[in-house]
């Protein structure tokens, strides 16, 4: 059964690491910067660095999704557009994650390098799903 492999154990793991690390680093990183710079000051600061981070990201996907929707009238597969489509979407949510690493790392897959990688990560086993997706398009041209 799947749920008793070692390699989906360990994946877990490493998952529920991140997922408690992240937040004490971050955690940290407030504190010791509220120490220097003041605590409301630091709080204003990431704020407003995840809100202009995500009006960012809205308009990156809304060209995205132009870029999609001249392919599909084109009939040419945006399998490029779905692996960026995918790294500002995740850019985005990192960085309405609060805290500095995570605006960081967010801010850092608007970069097309970083996108495209984690893009084709994220996509790397949906393939099959984007292309359903694709010819569901297709045939309903979304406008």
């Amino acid at each position: 059964m799947h749920l008793f492999k070692k390699e989906f154990i360990l994946k877990l793991l490493l998952l529920a690491l991140l997922y408690s690390i992240i937040p004490l680093s971050e955690t940290l990183l407030i504190l010791h910067l509220g120490g220097i710079f003041g605590n409301y000051l630091v709080l204003a600061v990431a704020a407003t660095t995840g809100l202009i981070g995500l009006l960012v990201a809205y308009g990156e996907v809304e060209v995205i999704i132009k870029l999609i929707k001249t392919k599909l009238k084109e009939g040419i597969y945006p399998g490029k557009e779905f692996i960026s489509l995918a790294g500002v979407l995740t850019g985005g949510l990192l960085l309405l994650t609060p805290g500095f690493i995570t605006d960081s790392l967010g801010f850092l897959l608007f970069f097309p390098f970083f996108r495209n990688l984690v893009g084709r990560i994220i996509t790397s086993r949906m393939e099959n799903s984007l292309k359903d997706i694709y010819e569901y398009l297709k045939l309903y041209e979304l406008e």
